[in-house]
């Protein structure tokens, strides 16, 4: 049997990891930045996007469901169950534990979709061929809506599209030189 002094001491210590799992947890799942309109990731660099120029026809503020990886509900439910550790006495002991870890992976899983969940803009844009699209995209804090009527430029990338001003490319440009195109 442990000494107050000791059981108190591998109590905090318990709660400290318990602490330093759930900042580990957060500080990952906020690494998790999506992309946006000056946000690219890591896979875009280096690779060719083509672009359609169109027209803004109509926005509106959507809410995007962030993916839910499961990391949340799993360091929530360590958590919960270190804390809980030093409740109780044999079958109550495991109970605790259980109680504790079930109770702190449904706040970590909670936690993680808040976390991912966030705001975008829903563009329905005609194209200069004609064609109308529209495309949901995040929307940072300092990052501007393209209303209707606006020019835009639309790149693509695989399956990821985005909406770009286009206000300062010019609408009409010659070929290029150096290049002879036969048909």
């Amino acid at each position: 049997m442990f000494s107050k002094q000791e059981a108190d001491f591998r109590l905090s210590m318990r709660r400290g990891l318990a602490a330093a799992m759930l900042g580990v947890a957060a500080l990952s799942l906020g690494a998790c930045a999506s992309q946006s309109q000056n946000r690219y990731s890591y896979r875009d660099v280096g690779h060719a996007t083509s672009v359609e120029f169109g027209t803004v026809m109509a926005t509106r503020p959507v809410d995007i469901r962030g993916q839910n990886t499961g990391a949340g509900g799993l360091v929530g439910g360590a958590a919960g169950g270190l804390a809980m550790s030093n409740v109780g006495r044999g079958s109550g002991n495991v109970a605790a534990i259980l109680g504790g870890a079930l109770v702190g992976a449904v706040a970590g899983a909670v936690a993680e979709q808040a976390i991912s969940d966030r705001t975008g803009v829903e563009y329905v844009v005609t194209l200069a061929t004609g064609r109308t699209i529209t495309i949901v995209q995040e929307q940072a804090a300092n990052e501007p809506v393209f209303g209707p009527g606006q020019r835009v430029m639309v790149q693509a990338n695989g399956t990821y599209q985005r909406v770009l001003s286009a206000d300062h490319l010019p609408t009409e440009t010659s070929r290029p030189k150096g290049i002879k195109v036969v048909d």
